[in-house]
């Protein structure tokens, strides 16, 4: 049950890592929207993504995730959300049991792996080599939503900070990058989330990539119930996915942070030398 606590740090390196990322499979429409015509101008194509974003309070799901890191492992999972405050992912694998789970809130990161009795608890700064991002960000990484760095979901008030693209498919790309990087959000023809793409500077190609897929329309707007990513840690090329079930919105949510007793402290350094092995 190694592959447990490879899961937790491969998601704990999402912000950070460097990869390349293979073709997600296409997933059929679920949303009716009306597709850009010529006349649209990027403007106009940005309002049209901005009129699929809703808001939301709490989340709570069940899914899947797979992992590929040399060898293959995937698990049932519980995925819950408290907007701007905390994200929970728990492994079930059996029985729905969990053996380890991963809580990121605004200022902290935890991970426990309860098969080997360890656990980490670090400033979630580990996360973001030092770029502003908020948990709320890394909560629309996971959701699809398209955000602006350390300000939030975009929104009509925030619209100014990015550029449409003017060809299809449309892109909307961040007006400041950060350390040498850029990034940029693209969409299909019916306004739905297809990637996030982050380009160093000077480059046309991505450095990291998440693929989203299965893209619905639900009480919180278009949600993309697919995500896919894939990363290079320490030289070893890993891979994941994240699928999610139907989603429950606005109720009570719990986020567990506990640690139970007579676990051992890993650093994130102890956390991240298995990769290298």
């Amino acid at each position: 049950m190694r592959n447990n606590i490879a899961i937790v740090a491969l998601l704990t390196v999402m912000l950070t890592a460097c990869g390349t990322f293979k073709k997600a499979a296409t997933q059929p429409d679920t949303t009716t929207t009306t597709q850009p015509t010529k006349q649209d101008t990027p403007i106009d194509r940005c309002d049209a993504v901005l009129a699929t974003l809703g808001d939301w309070q709490s989340l709570q799901t069940g899914g899947n995730i797979k992992l590929s890191a040399g060898s293959s492992f995937s698990s049932a999972i519980q995925v819950r959300m408290v907007r701007d405050e905390a994200i929970y992912i728990s492994l079930r694998p059996m029985l729905g049991i969990e053996v380890g789970k991963l809580v990121i809130t605004a200022d902290s990161l935890y991970a426990v792996d309860k098969i080997h009795k360890r656990y980490i608890a670090e400033k979630v700064s580990i996360l973001t080599s030092g770029i502003p991002v908020t948990v709320s960000d890394v909560q629309d990484i996971f959701l699809g939503r398209p955000f602006i760095i350390g300000k939030g979901t975009l929104s009509e008030s925030l619209k100014h900070l990015v550029t449409a693209s003017a060809n299809s498919p449309l892109t909307l790309t961040a007006n400041e990058s950060y350390k040498g990087h850029g990034y940029s959000f693209s969409f299909d023809k019916n306004n739905r989330i297809t990637s996030l793409d982050i380009v160093p500077a000077g480059s046309t190609a991505a450095a990291y990539q998440v693929k989203y897929s299965d893209v619905r329309g639900t009480k919180a707007g278009n949600i993309a119930h697919g995500v896919n990513v894939a990363a290079t840690i320490e030289k070893k090329k890993m891979a994941f996915s994240l699928s999610y079930k139907d989603i429950d919105w606005n109720g009570k949510v719990k986020i567990d942070k506990g640690i139970p007793g007579g676990y051992s402290r890993m650093s994130a350094k102890d956390l991240f030398s298995m990769f290298s092995n």
